[in-house]
């Protein structure tokens, strides 16, 4: 009995290290902006032309997100309906966009691949989960980020 019993803890470990690392396939990871890799937004804004920009939303007066990726690393971010921004007044439209959501004001973040290698930066509200997919090594994809919630008022808005 007490075999059987053993036997059947080890099988349910065994089962548990070959079931956890399928779930947790290849995702990225979004952390704050710390470390060797801490900027500011200010940074970003004034460093625009070294980064591969992209912004997430119906359009640039109404973003949900904008990503920095350098340039000439060897990395590429990307995303389905993310749309790039080539222009400083527009980059600097977007964040000004952002951070006029007071409800919902925006956080730097960290863009890491799986093993904690560094991709770049995104600055978004952190009231939705955002899904970064490892697509090869040197490549990763950012979900579509929807807008932050609208406040209608009191009432507002609900059936």
């Amino acid at each position: 009995m007490k075999c059987f019993k053993l036997s059947f803890f080890l099988t349910g470990i065994l089962m548990v290290l070959w079931v956890v690392p399928g779930c947790l396939g290849n995702y990225g990871k979004i952390r704050m902006a710390t470390g060797d890799h801490r900027a500011t937004i200010q940074d970003l804004k004034d460093n625009w032309e070294n980064y591969d920009i992209l912004y997430a939303g119906l359009a640039t007066d109404t973003p949900s997100a904008i990503m920095f990726g350098p340039r000439n690393d060897g990395k590429r971010l990307m995303g389905r309906k993310w749309m790039p921004v080539t222009e400083q007044p527009v980059v600097v439209e977007i964040i000004d966009w952002l951070e006029a959501y007071v409800d919902f004001p925006p956080v730097l973040y960290q863009i890491l691949s799986r093993e904690n290698v560094f991709f770049g930066y995104i600055y978004t509200s952190p009231s939705e989960q955002i899904v970064v997919k490892q697509i090869d090594p040197e490549t990763l994809e950012l979900e579509n980020i929807p807008l932050p919630p609208i406040d209608y008022g009191p009432g507002a808005g609900r059936m």
